[in-house]
């Protein structure tokens, strides 16, 4: 009786420490978008390509400091741990907006300027 009881015990701490738990599926549209600027530290400006967004997830149009060149419907990209490296700079891609941020990669603190409105993404 007590075997099982450890048994039973052991396997419930088991799975919480293990972190198993139901993910939240992402049913927002499909959206296409641009990776226009991979500045420095994963500092990461996409541009929306097709799709629609609400009007305050993007700005309008955004000037990058650095190069001077404007990007239309523009954001930063709040969760670049869960980005794809594969993904390069003008790389065209989809994705969904999500609420799921999972930031626990370790970043440089190196600046590259990007717009001030984020959005985290999950690319399909």
């Amino acid at each position: 009786m007590k075997n099982s009881v450890r048994i039973l015990l052991f396997t419930g701490i088991s799975f919480s420490l293990l972190g198993f738990q139901c993910e939240k599926q992402l049913s927002g549209p499909l959206l296409k978008g641009k990776l226009s600027v991979n500045g420095i530290c994963a500092n990461i400006t996409i541009t929306l390509v097709e799709g629609t967004l609400n009007p305050g997830q993007f700005e309008n149009s955004w000037v990058d400091p650095v190069s001077g060149i404007t990007y239309l419907r523009a954001f930063r990209l709040a969760n670049p741990c869960q980005f794809p490296g594969h993904i390069n700079e003008g790389d065209e891609f989809y994705f969904r907006v999500t609420t799921q941020v999972n930031e626990t990669c370790v970043l440089c603190l190196a600046y590259y300027p990007t717009p001030q409105t984020a959005l985290a993404i999950q690319v399909e």
